[in-house]
């Protein structure tokens, strides 16, 4: 939204901002600025005013005693500003301040011309305080140009009825004049530069924040959608989570599903849609949206009667069409409107980003319940399954593996304990498996190493929250490590869950091998990753194992029956800190730093301090 703001600043020739709560915003910054500012401002002064009095007495000694006493005045005045601005939090009058204190300086410049007659130096000490009048932040650089005009005008009407001659009259004038028009000129260009940089830093700084938010969004997302099975559901809970991302002032929605070329809105919020015709899409921007599959934006206008009824076009909102797609299909679109700010490029990603991570929820609830209702069916021909290793583990406290697990080991729920293992062999019926695989089978069972748990995401929490307590309160070193795979979604769509499990299961296998068994916590995160907590381990010391088991990665090849395979890791690291917070606040950064490690290509390993 600023970035427009600044182009249009560039643009024009005013020095204040068209819009109003930049303007305050910026004002409010000054006052403060102003206040650190001060204390150079006022010193300058007081050395100034003290010089002056110097001279004055090196000059008349004691004949003409006012101007210097009146430099004096005006030195201490200087002084006692200066301790005020030092020692006091006060900043209400400071703009008050400095015009009663110049003008005093400058007034007794203008005395001593009445009493002593025009000299030289009398000049360049009026242009220095012109100067240091021109270059104080708290003041406008209008009020600048006023009092310098009005001075230098008082100045040389002083020197007009002491009868000065016309030509250094006229010269004074023209110098004065000149050096009004520089500072006010110095003046208007630094007024410029200082809200260019304001600009330059709002924009930074919303930039930020808008990513930050967009981040923890999708982040809030798996949350917030899993189960919703009804899409009309879907998107309206998905315009909500727009909102803190995107500032909008209107919305409207629509599924497409058998409505044809011209959908019809679902449903409609807000002033700026109340007028519009029931359909608001039309062919050609639909044919854009399917194209593309990308955000569009626009400016809207509307046809008003103009001078001796001339049409003319006058702008009404800015709007920003979501296209939902499932696959191939678009399944609906969103379409946001507004009247301050044009939508930005970073809307349009952060909205098709926020929709596609939407869809894949949606798509993982409703593959879920496909999944639940086959089970239930195969319930009434044949007993469950269930892996021999579970069996012989029952006793065990870990959560065993559910059916949906070894559907799809990978993409199944995150809140389960997870077997890493590379068998799928279970046990069934003697009718489905003979009796001398399954013997065989469990002979081989006897020999393989034991199966590895990588702990469900609740039950990994639920230890790093209790070693993150531990090490707050021995002040030891504690980190944390967010790992995703990259690419293991597109292998389990090509080529299948078990080659995706088996590549997942090869990592996990090898990470596992190179922590601490004693004392790290492996837990699962999301679809395609774990997190490793590391007691006792420091934020480079972290950062340094990730980039290795990165690296091992990398380079690493996973032979499948699909031929051979390889993916790579991007890992957020993050460490406990003494305004951590806590240990969800922690894990929170290492989310941040795990997205900007995938915004920046993937593959890489990023920091969050």
């Amino acid at each position: 939204m600023l970035e427009d703001l600044i182009s249009r600043y560039k643009q024009s020739s005013r020095i204040q901002f068209q819009n109003a709560s930049s303007e305050a915003k910026y004002r409010d910054l000054q006052q403060h600025s102003g206040r650190d500012s001060s204390v150079p401002a006022f010193t300058v002064l007081f050395l100034l005013c003290l010089a002056y009095a110097y001279l004055e007495f090196r000059a008349f000694g004691r004949d003409v005693p006012i101007p210097m006493y009146g430099y004096l005045l005006a030195a201490g005045v200087a002084l006692i500003n200066l301790l005020v601005c030092r020692f006091s939090e006060e900043n209400q009058s400071l703009q008050m301040r400095f015009i009663g204190n110049g003008l005093l300086a400058m007034g007794t410049v203008i005395g001593a011309v009445f009493l002593q007659k025009y000299s030289a130096y009398h000049v360049i000490e009026f242009v220095l305080l012109v100067a240091w009048l021109g270059s104080l932040r708290p003041l406008s650089m209008v009020v600048t140009l006023v009092m310098n005009l009005l001075l230098a005008m008082a100045f040389v009407g002083v020197m007009y009825v002491t009868d000065v001659s016309s030509f250094w009259i006229v010269l004074v004038s023209i110098l004065l004049a000149s050096a009004v028009v520089l500072g006010a000129y110095i003046g208007y260009q630094t007024e410029r530069s200082r809200r260019m940089l304001f600009l330059q830093i709002e924009v930074s700084d919303s930039m930020t924040k808008r990513q930050e938010m967009w981040a923890f969004t999708l982040i809030d997302l798996d949350m917030a959608l899993s189960g919703i099975l009804d899409f009309k559901e879907l998107i309206t809970l998905l315009k909500k989570h727009l909102q803190p991302v995107i500032e909008f002032d209107s919305y409207i929605l629509t599924s497409l599903d058998g409505q044809g070329p011209k959908p019809v809105a679902d449903e409609v919020e807000g002033e700026l849609f109340e007028n519009d015709d029931a359909t608001l899409w039309s062919e050609e921007l639909l044919g854009k949206l399917f194209q593309t599959r990308q955000a569009t934006v626009s400016a809207e206008h509307e046809a008003v009667n103009g001078f001796l009824g001339k049409k003319k076009q006058r702008f009404t909102s800015y709007r920003l069409d979501i296209p939902i797609f499932n696959d191939s299909k678009m399944m609906g679109i969103i379409s946001l409107r507004r009247e301050t700010e044009p939508f930005d490029q970073l809307d349009m990603i952060s909205s098709v980003s926020i929709a596609r991570q939407a869809m894949l929820i949606f798509k993982r609830s409703s593959h879920a319940r496909q999944l639940a209702s086959s089970q239930a069916a195969t319930d009434t021909v044949i007993r469950p399954r269930q892996r021999l290793e579970s069996v012989r583990t029952s006793a065990s406290t870990s959560t065993p593996v559910s059916g949906t697990n070894s559907t799809n080991p990978v993409a199944s729920s995150e809140y389960n304990d997870m077997e890493m293992t590379d068998h799928s062999l279970y046990e069934s019926d003697q009718t489905m498996v003979p009796k001398d695989v399954v013997t065989q089978f469990k002979r081989e069972q006897e020999s393989v190493k034991k199966t590895i748990i990588l702990m469900s995401r609740e039950n990994a929490e639920k230890v790093s929250i209790d070693r993150y307590r531990s090490a707050a309160v021995d002040g030891e070193p504690l980190s944390v490590l967010i790992i995703e795979v990259d690419g293991l979604s597109k292998l389990r769509e090509k080529n299948g869950d078990q080659v995706a499990y088996k590549v997942f299961a090869t990592i996990v296998k090898y990470i596992f091998s190179k922590t601490g068994k004693e004392k790290d916590i492996l837990g699962r995160y999301g679809q395609n990753g774990l997190s490793v907590l590391m007691p006792r381990v420091d934020m480079n010391a972290a950062e340094k194992f990730a980039e290795m088991i990165r690296q091992f990665v990398e380079k690493a090849r996973y032979k499948t029956a699909y031929g051979e395979k390889s993916v790579t890791l991007s890992i957020g690291v993050a460490s406990i800190t003494d305004d951590t917070g806590d240990y969800g606040s922690m894990i929170k950064r290492a989310d941040m730093a795990l997205f900007v490690a995938k915004k920046n290509g993937r593959n890489c390993v990023k920091v969050r301090l």
